[in-house]
């Protein structure tokens, strides 16, 4: 009977008009979100799929650019297919802040509201300010209009901002209540305001001193009220690694993973490091904050995480986690794509991904190595990194790795001093679980 009703519930809802961006759930009853970060997004007026901007994805991170808009929209089909009660997206909307990508992804994402699902967003370090904002036309790069943090808030009024419960004066940063029992609070912690032209963009983020003001105001008002905060921010609340430190974590990330334990949450949303993995982060006294850092959307497999949250209405809840990847291949079905690259986009963009994010000197490894264990070595490097990313590196899937022929060459390379292969042993070295689900018990 209770299924019965919920379900009725949520189908008046769903045919009810919108107002802004935003719309509220039965009262303590679970939420269901969809959330992705780094999109990377890059409009059709940025780049024209030329010999330039070619060799920038294939001399790039592994970040599948040329078809982030292929992605996005598949990803964002099964977003509303699914129809989850709200869309979180945690920064580096854009490719390098070019206001055409960000204009063209935020057209994209009105379309996703106007179908019943709101969506909530917040900057990257790559998204406002960035000195980097250019064209990639044919063999010429040239510089393109970036955006600032007004126009940000403007091109994205209907993704939160409208909508908001509750706004920070000091930054972007915004809270609302998904229900009686679940407060979202999405979190602008990039100081774009020391970029400039020699200096286009920080990769570290920090909550600003007005920000810290108005977030321990409303956290407590959050838990006076009964309900469980959810956070959401860009760079990263817990340690993912010991390789991914200064710039990858926020650097006051234990003053804010304390104040949201101290108000009941146990939950906290990140991206910045393109792989997907889930850290926790605790403290002296056992108190514990999950931080699952989203793959980038535009790295294969192009995962997206779902998470249900059952409130009890008494500030505690239950969390059930999963990374799912972006059926392309689908979506070019349906929508009735030629490119004969559709027809299989998960191994294509696999195979991609493997050779690309393996590019990166690539010269060196062959000066250092030699030809035959440098091709072993960006083998192997391209194993781990495909295993790496999907979150899927398992101790198993480690060790399995280690027993490879190819690994011999990257035994050699550590000896003589390679950085890559130190990267290399980490990823091994910190292997464990699998990184693509997570359950969280009600705080006791």
């Amino acid at each position: 009977m209770k299924k019965i009703f919920a379900a009725a519930l949520a189908a008046l809802l769903a045919a009810a008009a919108l107002s802004g961006c935003g719309r509220q759930v039965p009262p303590a009853a679970p939420v269901t979100l969809a959330v992705a970060s780094d999109l990377h997004y890059v409009g059709e007026a940025i780049e024209d799929g030329g010999e330039l901007f070619t060799r920038v994805v294939e001399e790039g991170d592994g970040r599948q650019l040329n078809y982030i808009r292929p992605i996005t929209d598949a990803f964002l089909a099964e977003v509303v297919k699914d129809k989850p009660d709200a869309l979180i997206l945690t920064g580096d909307l854009s490719f390098n802040g070019e206001k055409a990508s960000h204009e063209e992804l935020a057209e994209k994402l009105n379309k996703v509201v106007e179908a019943g699902v709101p969506v909530y967003v917040l900057p990257g370090n790559h998204d406002v300010n960035n000195y980097a904002a250019s064209t990639y036309l044919g063999d010429e790069r040239a510089a393109a209009d970036f955006v600032t943090p007004e126009q940000f808030e403007e091109i994205y009024k209907n993704c939160g901002f409208s909508a908001a419960d509750s706004r920070d004066k000091a930054s972007l940063s915004y809270m609302v209540k998904l229900n009686a029992g679940v407060w979202l609070f999405m979190l602008d912690t990039q100081p774009y305001y020391l970029h400039e032209p020699g200096f286009p963009y920080c990769v570290g983020g920090v909550v600003q001193d007005g920000t810290w003001t108005w977030l321990e105001k409303q956290l407590k008002k959050c838990q006076e009220a009964g309900a469980v905060p959810l956070v959401a921010m860009h760079q990263n609340l817990a340690l993912h690694s010991e390789r991914f430190t200064t710039g990858y974590r926020l650097y006051d990330a234990d003053r804010l993973a304390q104040l949201v334990a101290d108000c009941g949450g146990q939950l906290a949303f990140s991206g910045h490091l393109h792989p997907q993995h889930i850290a926790l982060w605790q403290s002296e006294a056992g108190q514990q904050v999950w931080d699952v850092a989203s793959g980038s959307l535009a790295v294969w497999p192009y995962l997206s995480g779902r998470v249900t949250i059952d409130p009890d209405g008494a500030g505690r809840a239950s969390y059930d986690y999963e990374a799912k990847p972006t059926d392309v291949t689908a979506w070019a079905a349906a929508t009735g794509q030629t490119d004969p690259v559709f027809e299989d986009f998960s191994a294509f963009g696999r195979e991609q991904f493997a050779q690309n994010s393996t590019s990166r000197g690539a010269d060196k490894f062959v000066e250092a190595l030699g030809e035959e264990d440098a091709a072993a070595f960006r083998r192997a490097m391209g194993q781990a990194n495909v295993l790496y990313f999907a979150g899927a590196l398992t101790r198993e899937a480690a060790d399995a790795l280690t027993a490879s022929p190819d690994w011999a060459a990257v035994e050699r390379a550590g000896q003589k001093g390679v950085d890559t292969a130190q990267y290399l042993a980490t990823l091994v070295k910190e292997a464990g679980a699998d990184h693509c689900s997570l359950h969280i018990d009600p705080a006791g």
